[in-house]
């Protein structure tokens, strides 16, 4: 939600655009303290935090900075150079914790980094991404070696009966006793940095899962399908995990809520 930097009022109203070399930005108008402002996502930034984010994720694909560099300003008709992707590295160094891994994995494009497979479930699509080098290096342990095995048999998709359950795991309602906590942890500073890419809401979503599985240090897959199958009664659950991660030799679940802040 944006937020007036003067007053930190929430009653805020769209109130026309400006131009710069770098395209528009939005202005906005508090009702609050009756004051304007302009959009401005990444602080003290030339260019914009979709030119930013795009560089680092080039970056952690295994390019080298100055081809980083290439495929940005090819991509977004800008002229970076291999310094700002650098500049930006050392910046977002604390939350973007890969390059603790990068040393370890081989350079260049011929490298498999992510794979991508596309499901269509239930009239939606999901896209199951996983990272392998970050799945061989934290699912080395054997008692991950059968998650590994899982994620990389979804290459062959899922099983026939999968579309035809009826009960999705987000519509069932489970009494649990789980452990809350509001922490603005790593994976929130993540999530804010790559929201702040996002033209509209429909982005929102691959936008975070895609930041995480390639630039932190734990997150190994996105979207995946998982499902309880009871054949004997010819019954069971489905749905798919936003984001599935390995930390401190434990797995961890994330679900995405665009509202949460609330």
């Amino acid at each position: 939600m944006i937020k007036c930097p003067n007053c930190r009022s929430f009653e805020i109203i769209k109130k026309g655009k400006r131009k710069t070399k770098l395209g528009f930005r939005q202005l906005y108008y508090c009702k609050n303290c009756r004051k304007g402002f302009a959009e401005s996502k990444l602080l003290y930034k030339t260019y914009g935090p979709k030119v930013v984010v795009n560089a680092i994720n080039y970056y952690n694909l295994g390019n080298t900075l100055e081809e980083s560099a290439k495929l940005t300003n090819k991509r977004f008709k800008v002229k970076i150079s291999k310094s700002s992707v650098s500049q930006w590295l050392k910046e977002f160094k604390s939350i973007c914790t890969y390059y603790k891994f990068r040393k370890k994995i081989i350079k260049g494009v011929n490298r498999e980094i992510l794979f991508s497979k596309t499901f269509n479930h239930n009239g939606l699509a999901y896209n199951f991404k996983y990272h392998l080098p970050k799945l061989e290096i934290l699912c080395h342990a054997d008692s991950f070696k059968l998650l590994a095995k899982y994620l990389k048999n979804l290459k062959s998709g899922c099983p026939e009966f999968f579309n035809d359950i009826e009960n999705r795991c987000s519509q069932i309602t489970i009494d649990l006793k789980i452990k809350k906590e509001d922490k603005y942890n790593n994976a929130c500073k993540l999530a804010d940095l790559a929201l702040k890419t996002c033209s509209n809401n429909s982005e929102r979503h691959s936008a975070v899962e895609n930041f995480m599985l390639i630039n932190d240090s734990s997150t190994i897959a996105c979207e995946v399908p998982v499902w309880f199958w009871e054949k004997n009664l010819n019954i069971g659950i489905n749905g798919h995990i936003d984001i599935l991660q390995i930390r401190f030799n434990k797995i961890f679940i994330l679900d995405f809520k665009p509202e949460a802040c609330k």
